[in-house]
């Protein structure tokens, strides 16, 4: 049953058909977090199921006294401090922007003033919201925008907001790395910094069976332990085992389905160390090992290196040709004026083992295909 009391913070959704106690320890930590006025960093890898536990969040667990707002980044036509400002704005039900340009001191007072109109005795609330909230929970969804690289105008206007509305505005951010450690804004999630990890056994067959309702399939308890068992309930693995076997893969040979050799791609495509994946829950995952590809600082490379690299990482277990590659690190500018040929490519490619191979005698990653193009495995 919805929990909202607000009617426009909680309306007739997917997240209503989600059991009650969907991701429940992680429910439980940070309500326990947020209600006493304090901030949560949510860190997860690649399909890891942020969005879905924020929007259950917000869906679900929303009180009036405790609203939890869902911010989307994704909504975002432009990353800038004013364009977040106004979004969150819009969310608190003040829809009329300062003026839609990129003005963040205005922004930033507007928005104030908003927050103030939530939490005093006397401010302006939106319809429905008849007593003042106890606390305000910003669950600020995809923040990896501004946090990859960090943007400091961001944060220093967040932890602003914070600062003026101490224990009363909270934060729930959620990004694929923790937050960088020496800015100002990091120092508000040091006490509640939360790893999202595999569904417990409960979660995960319900995505299964959630899963197979959709679809019309009569899956039985068998299957269902079999998936789970391929994908250790981890989101993105387990949805990519229930797509691979319901178009029509056994289930011993789920691993070589593309659906899931894509879903395995997505995720390495970030670099996990094996410090994320242990915090993750990952480190003993039978499909992340081995596969992992190079772990390379992003500092070491050139800007064509890393393109090479990323068309690379795009196109695994794939024999990617040369007329592909140049067009995909060189302009067509480039390309014409320069009179590019394979010799150009094959020194760069020369040049990124160096970087990328324990022994770049002997690849382990990039290899030559004579008179084709290279094929890179991950390993």
């Amino acid at each position: 049953m919805c929990r909202c009391v607000v009617v426009w913070l909680c309306q007739m959704s997917d997240w209503e058909t989600y059991p009650e106690n969907y991701r429940e320890a992680e429910v439980r930590a940070i309500l326990a977090a947020v209600q006493a006025g304090e901030c949560v960093s949510l860190v997860g890898l690649s399909g890891a199921g942020k969005s879905n536990l924020l929007g259950f969040l917000a869906a679900r667990w929303a009180t009036a006294g405790h609203p939890l707002l869902l911010i989307d980044a994704n909504r975002l036509l432009a990353h800038t401090p004013a364009a977040l400002l106004r979004l969150i704005r819009r969310t608190l039900g003040r829809p009329a922007a300062v003026g839609g340009g990129e003005d963040a001191q205005a922004e930033f007072e507007a928005l104030d003033e908003t927050i103030r109109e939530w939490l005093e005795p006397d401010g302006a609330r939106p319809d429905g919201l008849a007593q003042p909230a106890e606390t305000v929970a910003l669950l600020l969804d995809r923040f990896d925008i501004f946090a990859e690289p960090p943007d400091p105008a961001v944060y220093n206007i967040l932890r602003a907001l914070r600062d003026a509305h101490k224990f009363r505005l909270a934060y729930v951010v959620a990004t694929r790395r923790p937050l960088p450690p020496s800015s100002e804004l990091a120092e508000l999630f040091h006490a509640h910094t939360l790893w999202l990890g595999p569904l417990n056994e409960s979660d995960a067959r319900w995505n299964v069976a959630r899963y197979a309702g959709r679809k019309e399939l009569a899956w039985d308890d068998g299957v269902a332990d079999a998936l789970l068992a391929f994908s250790r309930g981890y989101p993105s693995l387990l949805r990519a085992a229930c797509e691979a076997h319901a178009a029509g893969a056994s289930l011993n040979a789920l691993a070589a389905h593309p659906t899931v050799q894509a879903r395995l791609a997505e995720f390495w495509s970030d670099r996990p160390d094996d410090e994320a994946l242990e915090k993750a829950g990952l480190a003993h995952h039978p499909l992340l090992q081995g596969g992992r590809g190079p772990v390379v600082d992003d500092a070491e490379l050139t800007a064509k290196e890393r393109l090479l690299l990323d068309y690379f990482r795009a196109h695994p277990d794939e024999v990617c040709g040369k007329d592909d590659l140049i067009r995909a690190v060189w302009s067509e500018d480039e390309i014409f004026e320069e009179g590019l040929r394979d010799s150009s490519l094959a020194q760069l490619v020369r040049r990124l083992r160096v970087k990328i191979e324990p022994d770049p005698a002997a690849p382990q990653f990039v290899h030559t295909v004579p008179s084709r193009g290279y094929l890179f495995k991950r390993g």
